[in-house]
């Protein structure tokens, strides 16, 4: 495969478990379909796996932004620019192969993204968040099994967030017996 901003042939390597596509030059970074998501699961230990920012989920929701003009490194069509969910962060997406190009640097932005999200919600939007996941243990497209561990993680974050919300109820909580 070669670079999409024309510098020649990309690099495979390896990120933990994941191998996806670098370019030695401008250090851009092709992911095929679902390598994106994977990485994001396994950041901070879990922390952002329940956040669905699947670009494709939900295609009426695109913010197409200024083009870029790439073409695929997979496939060779005209890539389209869009922002990755509600971020500021734009990446460059392929409609047939379902790829992604991030240019230097736009990973540790959708981290970054990806962090201030947990930091942000409060008690009641991760309460919302628990439903949803109850709901996408039924329905989600991931499985019961990852939806459950979905589930545990918001649980999680829920409890830190009571404890820094809702101090006492936060310590009445970390005072019951562990099972």
């Amino acid at each position: 495969m070669d670079c999409p901003k024309g510098h020649g042939r990309l690099e495979a390597v390896s990120v933990g478990s994941i191998h996806i596509n670098r370019c030695p030059q401008c250090a851009g970074s092709w992911y095929d379909r679902g390598e994106l998501r994977l990485l994001k699961d396994k950041e901070a230990r879990g922390d952002y796996c329940w956040i669905d920012s699947d670009l494709w989920k939900d295609t009426d929701r695109f913010r197409a932004d200024k083009q870029e003009r790439y073409v695929c490194p997979s496939d060779g069509r005209p890539m389209i620019t869009v922002r990755y969910g509600e971020s500021p962060v734009l990446v460059d997406i392929c409609s047939d192969c379902h790829g992604m190009w991030l240019d230097r640097d736009e990973y540790d932005r959708i981290v970054a993204y990806l962090q201030d999200i947990v930091n942000t919600q409060t008690v009641d939007d991760y309460l919302k968040d628990v439903r949803d996941e109850f709901i996408e243990i039924l329905t989600g497209p991931e499985g019961p099994v990852s939806e459950a561990k979905d589930l545990a993680r918001v649980l999680h974050l829920l409890q830190l967030r009571l404890v820094i919300e809702r101090p006492r109820l936060g310590a009445f909580l970390n005072s019951l017996p562990r099972f």
